[in-house]
């Protein structure tokens, strides 16, 4: 069933598709996460229905490029795209395949369920189930496709925060800014909230926590 949805802390109305994974606080946390986008071209890996990629137009983005590997989220995005009329490319592939970009920014909420968890529904298992991207396979494609001054902004498990700092040594990612997500009724961080740039490792900022209650949360920069 199609609905429409505002995008939270923005005037964007989306269309959104029970059958397609749809937006969450992950999304939101990590759209609201990035810097100024002023000027800069934004490469979303994974971008379903769009929605990151609105977050980036509301960062200032001027091009907006996303790689999705189904093609009916990307028929929503198309729409959700042209009523803002954002000057966009979408490509339906596996973005291990792709070559031919240079962003400046890289955006990805990517797949990280691992297999124990199954879903019998072949489109929620493409789109949440790590196997359909490899975090290793990832990272490679963030070196391959990022400037040499880009930047990269990624949301992951914070249970699983010390794969991305082993990634981040092997592909000579620096970290720059982490911020971790916690739930009020919950004892630990749930997400982890990167901002990466290439270069040797350095000092960390570490901004305040973003605290969910039951579902909702307050944006601070």
């Amino acid at each position: 069933m199609m609905s429409k949805d505002y995008l939270k802390f923005t005037d964007y109305l989306i269309d959104q598709d029970d059958e397609y994974l749809k937006v969450n606080s992950d999304t939101v946390i990590l759209g609201m996460s990035m810097d100024s986008l002023k000027n800069k071209t934004l490469l979303d890996i994974g971008t379903n229905t769009g929605a990151l990629l609105l977050y980036g137009l509301k960062k200032g983005a001027s091009k907006l490029i996303g790689v999705d590997i189904q093609e009916g989220p990307l028929r929503i995005a198309k729409g959700n795209l042209e009523r803002y009329h954002a000057n966009f490319e979408l490509i339906r592939d596996d973005i291990k395949n792709i070559d031919n970009i240079k962003a400046d920014a890289i955006v990805c909420n990517p797949p990280y369920f691992e297999m124990n968890n199954v879903t019998p529904d072949e489109k929620f298992k493409t789109a949440m189930f790590e196997e359909s991207l490899r975090l290793d396979d990832l990272f490679h494609s963030y070196r391959r496709l990022l400037k040499d001054n880009g930047e990269i902004y990624m949301i992951y498990p914070a249970d699983r925060y010390h794969e991305l700092y082993y990634m981040c040594l092997k592909y000579k990612l620096k970290i720059m800014k982490m911020r971790f997500v916690h739930d009020t009724n919950k004892e630990y961080a749930l997400r982890v909230v990167l901002k990466m740039k290439i270069g040797k490792m350095t000092k960390v900022r570490i901004y305040r926590p973003i605290m969910i209650d039951k579902g909702d949360f307050k944006w601070e920069a």
